[in-house]
Parts: structure tokens; sequence; C-alpha cells
């Protein structure tokens, strides 16, 4: 029997969406085969009734429901998933495709002498050998890869590989077991130095099903004050490019690109940005580009929807403004 473990992440308690994503993914995968079953591992304090109803398919979700794992201490976190591998005796891991799972695969890839696979997409073909495909050169080409370990992680972007809906998980069966695994005192040698968090009530641009992106265009940090408005009236998360994080505008959390967050909202605002490949590349998911630029010429404009050819310090309050008119009126 193939055994998978999936790692469903949290932040403050919140599952977050693009791990229970994977799992249903995983769990459409394994249900075309026999001889199959899936398995999560949850690490830190979170309230487990959050998902009923989300959760397709049938297994066990292991719950190491302790204080030490609210926040990620890499090396924590990389014992506990190491050492429920080889409980549940699991020979594939899979991940989100997070900031999280980049730094605690590669550590994973090495303890378990596994390979690992990064930011991949899979599909019905994938069970024949494990392979999978991600974009390379900025998403010029897209490339094949297999894994060549008897172990295999994987990080996966399953917004990229199929969409996911709310009747997938009737006639689930999921149940819960909580783990009591030991921990180390890593706190003496790993100190926590400085903690970094999102304001409260932020939205993870990652996870936003409206995102409204700026660039360097913008001018400057006050300049985000802007789409920072928009965002709210539409119910959204602001994303920024990489000159912009560069800058120490906004925060790295919020970067779009390749060396930052990949998205894939229903709606996509592109404000002042000029569209490099690298950009292009972490958008190509989006439902609905909408591009804001005073230049007719910037590739953005090439994948794009909808276009304004304008700037956007005088674009954008008008919009603003007709937005807040229409909100009024519902």
């Amino acid at each position: 029997m193939k055994i998978f473990l999936v790692f469903l992440e949290q932040r403050e308690g919140i599952v977050k969406k693009a791990s229970i994503d994977t799992w249903n993914l995983v769990q459409e995968l394994a249900a075309l085969y026999p001889d199959t079953s899936v398995s999560a591992l949850l690490a830190g304090p979170a309230d487990i009734r959050q998902l009923d109803g989300v959760l397709a398919g049938q297994g066990v979700v292991y719950h190491a429901n302790e204080e030490a794992y609210r926040l990620c201490n890499p090396q924590h976190y990389t014992r506990l998933i190491a050492d429920t591998m080889k409980r549940v005796g699991a020979t594939t891991l899979f991940f989100a495709d997070t900031a999280l799972s980049r730094d605690l695969a590669p550590r994973l890839s090495v303890r378990l002498q596994a390979s690992l696979l990064s930011g991949c997409t899979v599909d019905e073909a994938w069970w024949n050998g494990g392979a999978c495909q991600r974009p390379i050169y900025s998403g010029a080409a897209i490339a094949s890869f297999a894994p060549c370990c008897p172990l295999k992680i994987y990080t996966i972007i399953p917004h990229a590989t199929r969409s996911f809906s709310s009747a997938t998980t009737s006639g689930s069966r999921i149940t819960f077991e909580t783990l009591e695994p030991s921990l180390h005192t890593s706190e003496e040698l790993f100190p926590q130095v400085r903690c970094i968090a999102m304001h409260k009530g932020v939205r993870d641009v990652a996870e936003a099903t409206i995102v409204v992106a700026g660039g360097r265009g913008m001018g400057s940090a006050e300049g985000f004050a802007l789409l920072e408005e928009l965002a709210r009236l539409l119910g959204g998360a602001v994303g920024a490019s990489r000159p912009v994080v560069d800058e120490g505008w906004r925060p790295h959390a919020e970067q779009i690109g390749q060396t930052g967050k990949t998205v894939a909202p229903a709606l996509y605002l592109a404000c002042a940005i000029s569209g490099t490949p690298q950009h292009l590349a972490a958008i190509g998911s989006a439902g609905t580009i909408v591009a804001i630029n005073r230049d007719p010429h910037a590739p953005i404009f090439d994948v794009a929807d909808y276009g304004i050819v304008g700037d956007v310090h005088l674009v954008l309050p008008k919009l603003i403004e007709e937005l807040q008119e229409f909100l009024k009126k519902r």
C-alpha cells in the first residue's frame, strides 16, 4: 500500500487554504488508484473543527497540539515531520508551495535522503513514475522532473493544477489523532531573536481571491495608501513587485514574483507594474488581470484581460470614488 502524508500548515491557529487544497488534490489522485491512503500532519494549537466540511476523501489527521509548535521552529518541525513519516510508513510527503515549505522541504530531503521536487504541478499522469512539471526560465518553458529516491517530497502549487469546490468534500470520512511527540530543548541552542508578524486581519496575498498589486511606479511607500484603500473596498490583499520590496516600501510577505509568492486570485489588479518575465510567471494562474500603466507598451498589457493606459495617481482615485459610490447603492 502507498501511504501519502500531507503537511497542513497553520498560522495563528488557522489552517492555510493552500494546505487544504493540497490535501484535496492528493485525495483526488489517490482515489484513482487502489491500495493508497492519505494522512496529514497538523503542527501547533488549532481548532480542528475548522476542517469540518473542507477536507475531502478519507484518512487520518495527526495533530501535534503543542504550544511549542505554534510558531515554526525549523528544528522542531523537521524532527516532527520526519518522525511522523516513519510512524505512518509514508513514502511520499506533500507540502503546499509556501515560504515555510521552501525552508522545511530541503532540510527534510537531507534528513530523510529523499528526492525533493519543488514548485510542482501534478495530475493523473504524475502517478506513473512520480514525474511532475514546473515552469523554468521565468515561465518561458515547462520542464518535467522525476524523483530518483524511494522517499519523495513534493511542494505543490495546487491552484495551478486544478480548481477545487465544496462538492469534493461530500462523503468525506476524516478522523483525528493527537500526537504526543518528544520535544528537545532546542530553544536553548536556537533562541527566538525577533518575531515579525503580519497585522491582524491582513490577508495573505498568496491566498486572497482579489489582489491589488503595485510596482515602482507607485512612487513611494505612501503611494500604496491608494492600493490599501482599493483592496479594503474590494475585500482583497495588497501585493508588490520585487523593486518595491527592494526599496523597503512593502514587506517581503507581499512580494509577487519568482523570488516571492505565486498567486492565483480571481481578480488581479496590476498598478504601475511593467510586467517582467519573473512577475508574469507568478500570476499566470490568475483569473482576470487588469493592468494600469502609463506606458502603452508595458509587457503587462500582453497578458492583461483589461488595460488602462494612464497615471495610477490619477486613475486610482477615480476608481476608488466610483467603487465607493457603487457600494453605497448596494
